[in-house]
């Protein structure tokens, strides 16, 4: 099941360009999603995974490590809420999760 979840960051534009630049490429595998853009608290991301699993393992092998680099976690943490998507659109195609549309497809 796909994982997706909102990360408000209270830290610069300019940090998150920093450690984005070395963390989207090539995109890590899993990744399906990730949209990023500046608040007036900082950044927020979008990100959605293949799975909860995927995103783990990137955080713990990737993402972590990043952030050490650049002088540990940012203050005050970031803000995680996450979402099970139900409805995703991706360019021409729509995807609807919701159980009404899995009844009809398994008849």
């Amino acid at each position: 099941m796909s994982y997706a979840f909102v990360q408000d960051v209270a830290a610069s534009w300019e940090q998150y360009e920093r450690l984005a630049a070395a963390l989207v490429d090539p995109a890590p595998v899993g990744l399906i999603l990730h949209v990023a853009g500046p608040t007036d608290e900082g950044f927020r991301t979008i990100d959605v995974w293949e799975s909860e699993e995927e995103w783990e393992r990137f955080r713990a092998e990737h993402l972590a490590p990043a952030i050490a680099a650049l002088g540990g976690p940012s203050r005050p943490e970031p803000a995680f809420r996450e979402l099970r998507p139900a409805h995703v659109v991706h360019g021409d195609r729509t995807s609807n999760r919701s159980q009404r549309t899995q009844e009809k497809e398994e008849q």
